[in-house]
Parts: structure tokens; sequence; C-alpha cells
């Protein structure tokens, strides 16, 4: 009878060549790195400045057009995870240009995808037939097989940030994609519909005539105007978190969570003069300035703010503002995802 195998075993032990001939490997020698303390993200706290971004932006599109790329983006590459073509761990972000004249042709794909509008003097996106006109700082979402096109009838660029749930779904081995071989299609919906059915605290009764077959996702324009009021009129009307200033969640008004299953979305405001206290919370996270000036430290890095700069927060590095004027500032994580597999978690400072 074989004795049994004490302590750690030597790496090219009997006992090991055998494990790794059986295709095993002992836990001991990996708990350490596969159940750990605390998150240690390999994403770095990373900023990038839009108006740094922006002429390499413009020059791609005199580099490749719209029908040749599909998308005309620019990845933002966080520098912890190289070639990962990711911002977080599980989200993607990109910057994508749209010349006046052009149209991103139609198509959809598993991946669910905001759009957070830099700039935009009258671009659109259509979802599913429904065109929405575009406005600096709208959002705008293109769930889950959803068709979708971009298009610009402006004599001006278009440019926003895309948000998409691309390195979960490879994560599942989940995708799909397809082409509208209807090109172009002009749009039969009215301008405005879904806003009109599902934006105002109504929505016609399952099964009538007049419910749209919108699969759980009826709203995907949230406009910069109202968005700015709601958080603007709650600031105002409530004592500042000590933590956030105020913040808000942008919500799927079917389901009163976050606006895609695998994103949630978030505006915040700290009032000028305002240090907030330290916050960790398990989601990765994506910022953008909409407003104001200030400084934003995430772990050991400070930046100073200045408007449309991008801010890659990673899992459980604290986060802390100090506002010279208002900020504003809008987000996006995969909180949602964490709180539906009970994992989210925060840490108050």
């Amino acid at each position: 009878m074989t004795s049994p195998v004490r302590g750690l075993a030597p790496k090219n032990s009997d006992f090991r060549l055998r494990l790794a001939e059986a295709g095993v490997t002992p836990l001991w020698d990996v708990m350490a790195t596969l159940v750990t303390e605390r998150p240690q993200p390999q994403e770095r706290a990373v900023h990038w400045s839009y108006d740094g971004l922006r002429p390499l932006l413009l020059e791609a599109g005199q580099a490749v057009s719209a029908e040749q790329a599909e998308r005309r983006v620019l990845i933002l590459e966080n520098p912890g995870l190289p070639e990962g073509r990711r911002a977080t761990n599980s989200l993607y972000a990109g910057l994508q240009l749209v010349l006046p004249g052009e149209i991103a042709p139609v198509h959809r794909h598993s991946q669910s995808a905001l759009r957070f509008i830099l700039e935009s003097s009258g671009a659109y996106t259509a979802v599913d037939g429904e065109k929405v006109v575009m406005s600096p700082f709208d959002l705008v979402l293109t769930p889950s097989m959803r068709w979708h096109e971009h298009g610009n009838e402006t004599d001006a660029p278009a440019g926003w940030l895309d948000g998409l749930d691309i390195p979960t779904v490879l994560h599942f081995n989940s995708g799909f994609a397809e082409r509208d071989p209807h090109e172009g299609a002009p749009a039969f919906i009215p301008v405005g519909d879904s806003s009109r059915r599902y934006g105002r605290n109504l929505r016609p009764v399952r099964g009538t005539t007049a419910d749209r077959n919108v699969r759980n996702h009826p709203l995907f324009h949230y406009p910069y105007a109202e968005w700015r009021e709601a958080l603007e009129d709650t600031a105002l009307n409530s004592a500042p978190d000590p933590h956030v200033g105020c913040r808000m969640e942008f919500i799927n008004p079917f389901t009163a969570g976050p606006v895609l299953p695998t994103i949630s979305a978030f505006v915040q405001r700290v009032p000028a003069g305002m240090s907030t206290r330290r916050l960790r919370s398990t989601d990765g996270t994506v910022w953008v300035v909409v407003e104001g000036q200030g400084k934003m430290s995430v772990g050991d890095s400070v930046y100073d703010l200045a408007i449309r700069d991008l801010i890659v927060a990673p899992s459980w590095q604290p986060v802390h503002f100090e506002a010279t004027t208002d900020l504003i500032l809008f987000a996006y994580s995969d909180r949602g995802a964490q709180e539906k597999l009970d994992l989210w978690q925060e840490r108050r400072e």
C-alpha cells in the first residue's frame, strides 16, 4: 500500500509527473491566486484626453472609410491589459467617428452597446428602424441583437464613446453578428416613438396593439437635457452624499434595473468645493467628464479633469473627487451584471 504524499512534492517528482499526465493540477499550488483576499485587477487606472485623441480620430477619417471599417473606432486600450482590446476586464471602450455624409452600415450583434455622445450637431442612430438625433452628452443604447446604424447628414463630424460588453461575451463564447442585406434602409418608425410610448412612467399594456416588440428594452435614447435637469433637481433638494455628491442611475423602465443586462450607467454631480471621501467598489468603471473642473484620484493616480476626458477606475481602487467648480460626470460599469451574480461590493472609507 502506497503511503500518502506529504508536503508540496518537488516539481519534477514522479507524483507531479503523473498528475500532469492525468491532466490535473494540485489546487494547493494556485489557491492563493484563484481565491484572493481582495480583488486584484490587472487593468490600471488610466486617463485619456479627448482633445488629445480627437486629431487622431479625424486622421482615421481620412485613412479609412466608414464602409471599409464598418465601424471607424479607436479602441481605448488599458495598459494593464496589453492588446486585450478592453478598458476593464469586462468592458470595452472606443471612440467612434462618423463624418459628414457617411452612414455606418446596418448590423446587429450579441454584444450590448451604449453610445455617450461627445460631439454631434445632428448625427443620428437608428435602432430597429427608429432614428434618434443625437446631441452632445446624450446616452444612446443598442441592446443585444437589435439592428442599428449610424449616420451623419450634417456638415460637421460626429464622435462618441462606445461602451460594450465585448469581453464578457467573449468569456462566455456567446457572440453572434449579422449584417442587414437592406443596407441603409430608411426609418419606418416615427422619430421619438419609443420615448412617447415608454418614457413617461407609463407603458402600453403587454400584448395590446400599442405595445411594440421591444424585447424588454423599450428606451434607447436618454437626452442630456432631460438627465441633466433630473440630476440638478435631485442634487439641489438632497444633502450631498459624502462619497459621491449626488449620483443617479439610468434605468430600464420595464425592469427598473440597469439599462443593459451587463452594463450599468450613471451620472454624478460633485458640487464646487466638495472633496469626496474615498470609495471602493468591485465594478471597474469608465468615466467621462461632462462639465466642470477638478481632480480625480484613482488609487495612487491623480488626474486634472477637463471636459470630455475619459478615465478608467479599476475594481477596488479607491476613487476620490475634488471639485473646483460643479463637476458633472457620466460613468458606466459592470455593476448590474455583478449584482445579478451576487458579487458586487463597495467599501466607504
